[in-house]
């Protein structure tokens, strides 16, 4: 068969759905030898998956209405020329929102479902981004042949909310990747040595990272770590990751509370070894988010053996299993309560990393790949069935 893969995600910073889209395309290479694969993105990058493949580059303009012409009638266009028996989108919305227009004349098309939080909780999205999540998605995924849903969560939404038929939709979650694992003694020395170095960051501290935005509720645990220094904890809290929409909340309300010394924001991290030494060396990992399609960071931290805390909605009760501390995402002082007890509770702290470090194990890029292959195969058994 001949496959396409839009890997379009990989041409920005590799965080969320870049990371997901390298290391599935990677294990599906790795996996599949029978198999003709083309990656098809906007512009030329050095990631070692392009030379596992051939390449497609279709320029893209981020202004509109560039951007909508190159997504949705030039890249279809361009596809529809090479005649492939499967196109699977690994970002939000795919090329198929024209049935007219379709990537594929005769073959299977193939829509990766992260989640649909922009239809679920609008007020945390700009503008741009709800609109296309309430006009373009449902036709995407309506139009798609297969859907791969990250969590069970995810495709449940799509069922209730977009009335997606369930039967299309399949389960391939995300998984850590390798470089996250517990550090030894040694490597977690030099870790700790690395941190002061670099992020005047001290042996002890609590840990957020994801997005600094909307969605992510980082001011419930800035509210709690407000509570928890009122009783004289010594950790600071550090938070990682880029800015993104309704930041400057954030940053308000650790004025608001006087923690400007206390709270050390980091931005974006690389991955490796930097994330890696910033999971092993925290004392517990909080994730109040309102909403997630998966929620990477939860599995990330605790296959680095990291406590996790986390809260009640979308896929995370799914995703942390009976391996986290769960509560409602607004309780300020349950959170509170919930880190000085990982605090303060060594027994407790170690009995957690380890249920944290079984739960991780759950979750493979290997797995998620071979389902994936087996969607793009089904295409021959359906074909040869006709």
């Amino acid at each position: 068969m001949k496959i396409a893969i839009i890997t379009d995600e990989t041409d920005t910073q590799h965080s969320g759905l870049g990371i997901y889209t390298i290391n599935i395309v990677r294990n599906i290479l790795q996996l599949d030898k029978k198999n003709e694969y083309y990656l098809v993105h906007r512009k030329k990058e050095n990631d070692n998956i392009y030379s596992m493949a051939k390449e497609i580059i279709v320029p893209y303009n981020p202004r509109f209405p560039f951007s909508f012409i190159r997504n949705f009638i030039t890249l279809p266009l361009k596809l529809r020329k090479y005649d492939f028996d499967v196109v699977h989108h690994t970002g939000n919305i795919g090329p198929f929102i024209f049935k007219a227009i379709s990537p594929t004349r005769k073959g299977r098309t193939i829509q990766t479902l992260f989640d649909i939080i922009p239809l679920l909780h609008p007020e945390t999205y700009e503008r741009s981004v709800r609109m296309a999540f309430k006009y373009l998605l449902p036709m995407a995924l309506h139009n798609a042949d297969i859907i791969l849903a990250i969590s069970e969560s995810a495709r449940q939404d799509a069922v209730k909310k977009l009335g997606i038929e369930s039967s299309k939709i399949l389960i391939t979650h995300p998984a850590p990747n390798e470089q996250f694992r517990i550090l030894t003694n040694k490597q977690l020395s030099a870790a700790r040595k690395f941190l002061k170095h670099k992020y005047s960051i001290a042996s002890r501290y609590i840990l957020y990272a994801g997005s600094l935005e909307s969605k992510k509720n980082v001011q419930t645990l800035v509210r709690a770590y407000s509570l928890l220094k009122k009783k004289g904890i010594e950790q600071k809290l550090v938070l990682v990751g880029k800015k993104g929409y309704r930041n400057e909340e954030i940053f308000a309300e650790i004025k608001r509370q006087g923690l400007e010394k206390d709270i050390i924001w980091l931005g974006y991290t690389p991955l490796s070894p930097d994330l890696v030494y910033i999971y092993n060396c925290a004392d517990v990992f909080v994730f109040p988010s309102v909403y997630e399609g998966f929620g990477m960071p939860v599995i990330e931290s605790m296959a680095c053996g990291c406590p996790v805390i986390t809260s009640n909605r979308g896929s995370l009760p799914e995703v942390a299993g009976n391996a986290a501390i769960i509560l409602d995402a607004y309780d300020t002082e349950g959170f509170a309560r919930a880190i000085h007890k990982v605090l303060n509770d060594k027994k407790f702290a170690a009995a957690m990393a380890k249920k944290g470090l079984a739960n991780a194990k759950r979750f493979s890029w290997k797995k998620s790949a071979e389902k994936t292959i087996k969607a793009y195969e089904s295409y021959l058994r359906t074909s040869n069935s006709t």
